[in-house]
């Protein structure tokens, strides 16, 4: 497949090395390099601090976004940013749409050595303490910054090294690729949403340096993919393949035994990189072996279910059950890469992708009232798994726990809590049934048990709860036990109440729910929720 033609875009602060990166980029893709300042400067034939002067901050930025409209109708293009270009609501929208755009963060330190003495920054001068009003000006800006589709820590390194960093990266990708930045500084890394994938994931991994020998270890029922992935793996370094059970019963310390044995028994060494082909089952177990082998190897999401592309490939939670509860065995550690191709989901049974919609919903309820709109919507284009409506709903679904996972890596603010929401009734009934449920029709139930919790503790509208089902039922995900495809012996409610006193999350004895106080915003419980109400709301999803 071609290499992606679109413009790319570098933003950055002031100081940042975009047009020295910019010049050495376009020299190796064979582009045209545009640097929007110096354009606008000639255009007005003044320099930028004289257009501020004399016209105005505002002109500046109103010729900004005409020059932009026009570059992007370009394709061979690197364009340079403005510093405050990306800051501007439409500007940030039609680079996000039309550009692979790229963040050259650097720190505050190393902006103040090379600006520290500078004349021509009008937005720098008049301040005594120049130090913070950098400090302060690039915090500002920093949340607009990160949205780019891919974050580079440029350090000191030089703008030849950057260069080839951005342009190894652009060369294994397509024009119609996606691409979601997990912004962990030293630990980010990119979810690569796109079709056919695996037909290249040899030039994915190339591109980001990761080394081989590869292990790769899939779920039996997808042996196919996994055979994919090493065979294109091999063209790099040795590559080897070994395959798991499927079902929610490989993810135990057992198995995970296993694959450490099999590791070994190959000469895995610490540089080396794990592959996980599949769905959350196996992302889980071969990410809590990565992260216990040798004391932690790198390793690579290959989602092939929706469920691994929109949630459990993301975010580093690894784990592997216990008799007693799901995850309660587990560690910390993120992935170098997730690869999410949508080619995969056109062989997921039904079941399956429906119940992976479950997760989708959830971002729509918790955080993004669009999202959930849109799958209201659209609800007969993604059953029938339209490629646009697939590409949206994962896309933005992996955004949002990008950024929730980002603020909040290792749940010690509370905010990653938020993404629990349906899990804590849905961890209960997976455990209770004995893993009948598919986990997403687990968190489909367990949304509605916790919207009507919300709903009886005051906390949200019962608006809520009636539009979510709506929602879930246009999808066909079961609100109720009864509604699941195959049906489900119920479970006694007092075992339900106590396997959710063993939940993780719980705060000592009390246990914690999310709850929505509206769409889009959702809360902790920090107080005991009454018995009787989780009894009343598991009496609501049981009968």
């Amino acid at each position: 497949m071609a290499m992606v033609t679109k413009p790319v875009a570098l933003w950055g602060f002031m100081g940042s090395g975009k047009t020295s990166v910019g010049k050495a980029l376009a020299q190796k893709l064979g582009y045209e390099f545009v640097d929007t300042d110096e354009v606008i400067a000639q255009k007005f034939g003044k320099p930028i601090p004289q257009i501020f002067a004399e016209d105005g901050e505002a002109a500046f930025r109103r010729a900004e976004s005409e020059l932009l409209t026009e570059l992007l109708q370009r394709q061979r293009v690197v364009i340079a940013t403005g510093g405050g270009m990306p800051t501007v609501p439409e500007n940030l929208a039609a680079l996000r749409t039309k550009a692979l755009n790229f963040y050259l963060r650097v720190p505050t330190e190393i902006l103040y050595e090379r600006l520290a003495a500078v004349k021509d920054r009008p937005l720098l001068e008049g301040f005594a303490d120049r130090y913070w009003r950098i400090a302060t000006l690039l915090a500002q800006r920093e949340r607009f910054y990160t949205q780019a589709q891919f974050i580079v820590n440029c350090g000191r390194q030089t703008p030849e090294q950057i260069a080839e960093k951005i342009f190894a990266w652009v060369r294994a990708l397509d024009n119609d690729d996606d691409a979601v930045t997990v912004d962990l500084n030293e630990r980010s890394y990119q979810v690569l949403v796109g079709n056919d994938l695996l037909s290249r994931v040899e030039r994915i991994v190339e591109a980001r340096d990761l080394q081989p020998p590869f292990a790769v270890v899939c779920d039996e029922s997808v042996k196919n993919f996994g055979e994919t992935v090493r065979e294109r793996l091999s063209k790099l370094g040795k590559s080897e393949q070994t395959c798991v059970p499927s079902g929610e019963a490989s993810k135990s310390i057992e198995q995970a035994i296993s694959l450490w044995h099999w590791l070994a028994d190959i000469a895995m060494p610490r540089n080396g990189t794990l592959f996980a082909v599949g769905g959350g089952v196996i992302g889980d177990l071969i990410g809590f072996v990565a992260a216990t082998y040798m004391r932690g190897v790198a390793y690579v999401q290959v989602s092939t279910t929706l469920l691994a592309m929109v949630d459990s490939a993301i975010g580093g939670k690894t784990a592997v059950d216990l008799p007693h509860a799901k995850n309660l065995v587990g560690a910390f550690h993120q992935p170098s890469l997730v690869i999410s191709d949508l080619s995969c989901l056109r062989t997921v049974p039904d079941r399956a992708f429906i119940a992976g919609l479950a997760e989708v919903v959830k971002y729509g309820v918790i955080a993004d009232p669009a999202l959930f709109r849109y799958l209201r919507d659209n609800a007969d284009l993604i059953l029938r798994r339209h490629p646009v409506a697939l590409r949206t709903i994962i896309t933005r679904s992996a955004s949002i726990k990008a950024s929730v996972v980002a603020l909040d890596e290792r749940e010690q603010t509370g905010l990653r809590m938020i993404l629990n929401y349906g899990h804590t009734f849905g961890h209960a009934l997976e455990a209770a049934t004995n893993f009948q449920l598919l986990h997403g029709e687990a968190v489909a139930i367990g949304m509605t048990a916790e919207a009507y919790l919300a709903w009886r503790l005051g906390w949200c509208d019962r608006d809520v709860l009636d539009e979510q089902t709506e929602v879930l039922r246009a999808l066909e995900l079961p609100t109720k036990l009864k509604e699941v495809a195959e049906p489900v012996p119920e479970p006694d409610i007092a075992s339900l109440t106590e396997i959710m006193l063993r939940d993780k999350k719980r705060k000592g004895n009390i246990v914690r729910f999310a709850l929505p106080k509206r769409l889009g915003e959702t809360a902790i419980t920090d107080f005991p929720v009454p018995d009787d109400l989780i009894a009343d709301a598991w009496v609501f999803v049981l009968r």
